[in-house]
């Protein structure tokens, strides 16, 4: 019989869900602030700046806390594999290190797409079309890692040592 403390999936989802709206204001806010005219090296330093701030955002928290806003409001959190402590610095760095490489080379993509382009029209779609493939075939490998194992542990859970658990009761 499967334990119920590792039964994530859907909670994790609806965390996602929360923390995306936590920065809900700041995507909204971007969009207000650079309606056209577009100035895009502004448009580039606020992207990188959400790219960056998401990143932080839930290494910090996974570190400080075990758990994001979204994971705290749905009841789980992110431990150590052995489930007596929470994350030092280390694992939850690299926890999120799949995140933190598509920041980094996506935000180095975007940025030479415009400093040698300077096509504002088509640089989103390309720079889209660049992060797109490698978060899907993460996404895919993430869900079957998960659906894998007894204690439903996706691939950064493995590369972390790193434990998602109920901390409320089902």
């Amino acid at each position: 019989m499967e334990d119920l403390r590792y039964s994530t999936g859907l909670k994790r989802f609806w965390a996602a869900i929360v923390d995306g709206i936590v920065f809900l204001p700041f995507i909204l806010l971007g969009n207000w602030i650079f309606e056209e005219p577009r100035h895009i090296y502004s448009e580039f330093a606020w992207n990188a700046f959400l790219i960056f701030a998401s990143s932080l955002y839930v290494t910090i928290l996974h570190y400080k806390f075990g758990q994001t806003v979204g994971k705290w409001v749905v009841g789980i959190q992110v431990l150590d594999v052995g489930e007596t402590r929470k994350l030092t610095l280390r694992q939850a760095v690299l926890r999120d290190i799949f995140a933190w490489i598509l920041a980094i080379t996506g935000t180095l993509y975007y940025g030479y797409l415009i400093f040698q382009n300077n096509r504002e029209h088509s640089l989103i779609n390309e720079y889209t079309e660049f992060g797109n493939t490698p978060l899907w075939i993460w996404t895919l490998l993430e869900l079957l890692t998960m659906l894998t194992n007894r204690k439903r542990r996706a691939l950064h859970d493995f590369i972390a040592s790193s434990v998602v658990v109920r901390t409320s009761k089902p």
